[in-house]
């Protein structure tokens, strides 16, 4: 039986004191107290450090670490340094709902071989919070996890949380690889021979905003790095059952696409779509059935089929 004790939320911050504030609030107002609360403070500003003078009086510890430039390496860190059973890390600019480490808690509590659970991604400008809440969940295995993300249903990285063995034993975040995405290859490798769960409220709210590297597209991801994406997905599919292969297959030319028109804009002046696809070719994202299929299943009915490959199951 897990405790809310029994949890570690590490918070990367920075440089974002108001939004570090409200996030850090949101943590202390759970509806489980007693969880171990702790800002890892990278190279921080003195109005970080001054939220951290103001909230050491509430129980939150903070660890000043050396500079690092990218989120995966702090996430690197707290591979190494967790402590409790549960580990989450919560991004400095986001919302979370009341009752969601309680919630957590309950996924642990009740799923057997639990490796990952985390939320979909909720409307930042709906405030507040509603006070009804569900648990509906969809358990994952690997193979359905990668082929939930492909197809484009909600989830969101920020306040995953993970169960700390599976997380430390799980490869480190491949930047170099995956760049600025390689949040999805890193929760497939914590997920690995376990489930996840994906609940289906949203208890996350992500916030839009001009600093979020996320909305910068100028350091990444590039071809390369996407193409990469795809192909992890493609492994981890394969491994599945014929339909989330077949989900593959039907949805790789539209996540290449989509990836060009949205992700891989610092690529724009340098190759053309017609070049970037020869890329995924040579790569191995792209084959011609894959192509043709792209082509013959588009919108609603690409969506529809999509949808009857992968019938994930949800629990209440």
């Amino acid at each position: 039986m897990y405790y809310a004790s029994d949890i570690e939320v590490f918070f990367l911050a920075h440089n974002r004191a108001e939004f570090l504030r409200e996030a850090l609030d949101c943590y202390l107002k759970q509806t489980v107290q007693g969880a171990r609360l702790v800002i890892l403070a990278n190279a921080p500003t003195p109005a970080v450090l001054q939220v951290t003078q103001d909230y050491a009086s509430k129980g939150i510890e903070t660890i000043v670490l050396p500079p690092f430039s990218n989120v995966y390496q702090g996430i690197e860190y707290c591979q190494e340094t967790a402590s409790r059973p549960i580990t989450v890390i919560a991004h400095d600019d986001d919302l979370i709902h009341p009752a969601y480490l309680e919630t957590l808690l309950a996924c642990y509590n009740q799923i057997p071989h639990l490796n990952i659970a985390l939320s979909t991604m909720g409307d930042w400008n709906k405030q507040p919070f509603s006070a009804k809440y569900n648990r509906k969940l969809f358990l994952l295995d690997q193979s359905q996890f990668s082929a939930y993300i492909f197809i484009g249903k909600s989830f969101t990285f920020s306040s995953c949380s993970y169960k700390t063995a599976a997380f430390k034993q799980a490869p480190k975040p491949d930047f170099a690889c995956y760049g600025k995405v390689s949040d999805v290859p890193f929760m497939l490798g914590v997920c690995h021979d376990g489930k996840a769960a994906v609940l289906q409220f949203s208890f996350v709210k992500y916030r839009i905003h001009a600093g979020q590297d996320s909305r910068t597209f100028a350091n990444g991801p590039t071809a390369r790095q996407w193409i990469a994406l795809d192909l992890c997905h493609k492994k981890m599919m394969s491994h599945g059952n014929k339909k989330t292969q077949w989900a593959y297959l039907c949805n790789a030319y539209h996540r290449l696409r989509i990836g060009w028109r949205d992700w891989c804009l610092c690529e724009h002046g340098k190759m053309t779509f017609g070049q970037y696809l020869n890329l995924a070719r040579k790569m191995g994202a792209l084959s011609l059935q894959r192509h043709l299929l792209g082509f013959l299943l588009r919108g609603r009915l690409r969506q529809a089929l999509l949808n009857a490959l992968c019938p994930f199951t949800k629990i209440n």
